[in-house]
């Protein structure tokens, strides 16, 4: 299996068109991630985690209607030739993180590579347990304020954090929830009220309330169905009510063995 076997055509941008314009395309394309040109060249990778930091960064104060999308952009992909074998794909964004441009000329993009395409193309076996991450699992509090969220995800960087209630899962909270809710607010408070006004943002106001969940026990083939056609990015692993591990398509990257 080759690059060329699993690209897919990347939703784009212009650099100049509008945080506004990019998140709407996101929700209409249901997806977190854009490609940014200019000119039919490749400027960069919009993502939700950078919208999220950028919109909810003190120096913003404007409307995400009038910034453009090249403040938010970054740099994270990496061309490939359409030749490239899959597990060497895999090896890349193992290494690398980001996307895969698919080129034979690192200008003209035939199409793109993510993770949700490496682990829908991969036959997984065995279980959830097999699969998921479980040493260290970042999770806050229902009542926590949302810039602290925010700040979970880019210190740890998650894009997704199981939300607890008197240590039972409640829900989660991704990327895209956080960058939603900074886009409403400063699109809707002024710009005077803004630093007041912001603490009263609460996890529970914007995150998924009863999310899916598997039990270690779970067929891991299951759980790929879930994220590559229903696009669920997270997946909290619960054990008689406690959750003892998470499943992301970063947790299934990993599982996948590469030649060293």
């Amino acid at each position: 299996m080759q690059a060329k076997d699993i690209m897919v055509s990347p939703p784009s941008i212009d650099k100049s068109a509008k945080i506004s314009n990019a998140l709407g395309i996101m929700e209409k394309k249901n997806t977190r991630r854009l490609l940014v040109t200019h000119n039919n060249d490749v400027v960069g990778i919009l993502t939700m985690r950078n919208l999220a930091k950028e919109l909810g960064t003190k120096k913003r104060t404007k409307p995400p209607s009038s910034l453009p999308v090249v403040t938010a952009i970054s740099g994270n992909f990496t061309f490939v030739k359409p030749e490239t074998k899959f597990l060497v794909a895999v090896k890349i964004i193992k290494e690398k993180g980001g996307v895969l441009l698919v080129s034979e000329n690192e200008k003209d993009v035939l199409g793109w590579i993510t993770p949700n395409e490496l682990i829908g193309a991969y036959d997984f076996n065995g279980q959830a347990k097999d699969v998921m991450f479980q040493k260290t699992i970042i999770t806050i509090n229902s009542s926590e304020r949302l810039v602290h969220a925010r700040y979970l995800m880019l210190e740890h960087n998650v894009g997704r954090i199981p939300v607890m209630e008197d240590g039972k899962l409640v829900g989660v909270i991704s990327e895209k929830d956080v960058a939603v809710a900074f886009q409403e607010f400063k699109d809707s408070v002024p710009d005077n009220h803004q630093e007041a006004r912001i603490k009263n943002l609460l996890v529970a106001d914007v995150m998924t309330r009863s999310p899916i969940t598997a039990t270690p026990n779970t067929p891991a083939e299951e759980i790929v169905s879930l994220m590559v056609h229903k696009n669920v990015g997270i997946i909290p692993v619960v054990d008689n009510g406690k959750l003892v591990g998470i499943i992301t398509r970063r947790s299934l990257i990993t599982a996948i063995p590469t030649l060293e």
